[in-house]
């Protein structure tokens, strides 16, 4: 057992080995237990089809009757059985038709609408996509004249100053073909909504040059926004081109001794989850109590219980230069938490101030931290 700062934090470092239990299906889909709760496609040709099965299981006490929300074009799922007994197994069939997508990465999420005893209750299934071109249909004489890009982008990066917080700027990024053939735009994208593509296609001729405007328009929450640029076109030896765009926003001075609380709603704190998916730069932090925290609680969430003698000692700890997104239960504890992150020198704080019971109304994703 190591001690830190004083002997009231411990940390309990323990060796060994975990062993699964056989069988058991470790992840969940709402209600229902599953063996996956994420499925990806990877570098799919456009018009290819592949179809994946998950297993599922109802633990519970109660029959499930299981069905999709809404439908997406070109993902047909299967439900086999619908209607799922206790302690009964049984498989989702997922098949995805990439004919009619847009070249790219994408996520969809399917929704489904489980219903058992008195209850409805949603459940999510995550699907990742990556649609790309097949270049080997390409006749001899296309290979050998083929269409090249170049963008006006050096070194992979592209630095942005003096934002202006609400205030739209716009920056043009030059698209030039040096090759002999018309160079297509499929698609570009952006993992970050602040910057806003257009167009997101159109055609280059050879010796020509085009552009397209990435729109920003950053708010006061945070001084540092930070995406990638996708471009993909037809141009076989570079058909995919990646830049990074970082964003430097000037904050009011008042803001910059005293971090920044931003009081947001359940579907801008889902939004901003969703925008830090797979970064880690983004903490989201429950303070309420470890039994409550244990019930359940937002997916990736830190416990650091305001109520506890520690809660001011342990989040000086913390690194202050990430963003935090920080929930109680109704979101009285967790303004009280704020303010005092805040003071401790925290500067960028979204308070989720409708706390957990908000973010259920909208039957959005909870996970059990024990499993």
């Amino acid at each position: 057992m190591n001690t830190s700062i004083d002997n009231e934090i411990t940390k309990l470092i323990i060796k060994g080995f975990v062993i699964a239990t056989p069988g058991k299906l470790r992840k969940h889909i709402g209600p229902f237990d599953a063996d996956n709760n994420q499925i990806n496609f990877k570098d799919l040709f456009l018009g290819e089809k592949q179809s994946k099965r998950i297993k599922i299981r109802n633990t519970k006490e109660d029959t499930m009757f299981i069905s999709l929300a809404s439908e997406i074009d070109g993902i047909k799922i299967e439900i086999k059985p619908a209607i799922l007994c206790p302690a009964d197994y049984g498989e989702l069939i997922i098949h995805f038709n990439s004919e009619n997508r847009d070249l790219g990465k994408k996520t969809d999420m399917i929704q489904f609408n489980v219903k058992y005893a008195d209850n409805i209750q949603q459940g999510y299934l995550i699907l990742n996509s990556n649609i790309i071109e097949d270049f080997s249909t390409l006749t001899r004489e296309e290979r050998e004249n083929p269409p090249k890009i170049i963008i006006s982008v050096n070194n992979k990066a592209l630095m942005i100053k003096d934002l202006i917080p609400n205030k739209l700027r716009t920056e043009i990024i030059e698209v030039e073909n040096i090759g002999t053939r018309d160079l297509y735009i499929r698609n570009i994208q952006s993992f970050d909504e602040k910057f806003r593509i257009d167009p997101v296609k159109f055609i280059v001729e050879p010796g020509k040059k085009d552009s397209f405007n990435i729109n920003i328009l950053p708010d006061a929450s945070i001084n540092k926004l930070k995406s990638i640029i996708t471009i993909i076109s037809n141009d076989p030896e570079q058909s995919v081109i990646s830049f990074t765009i970082i964003g430097e926003v000037d904050l009011p001075e008042a803001s910059s001794n005293k971090g920044i609380v931003n009081d947001i709603q359940i579907g801008k704190a889902a939004e901003i989850v969703k925008s830090f998916k797979g970064s880690n730069e983004l903490v989201i932090l429950d303070v309420r109590t470890a039994d409550e925290y244990n019930n359940s609680c937002l997916e990736d969430a830190v416990n650091i219980d305001f109520t506890g003698s520690n809660f001011r000692k342990m989040m000086k700890l913390m690194d202050k230069q990430k963003t935090y997104l920080v929930y109680c239960q109704s979101g009285i504890r967790s303004k009280k938490a704020v303010e005092q992150m805040s003071e401790i020198g925290f500067k960028n704080i979204y308070h989720m101030y409708e706390g957990i019971e908000g973010w259920k109304t909208k039957h959005l994703k909870l996970i059990d931290p024990n499993k």
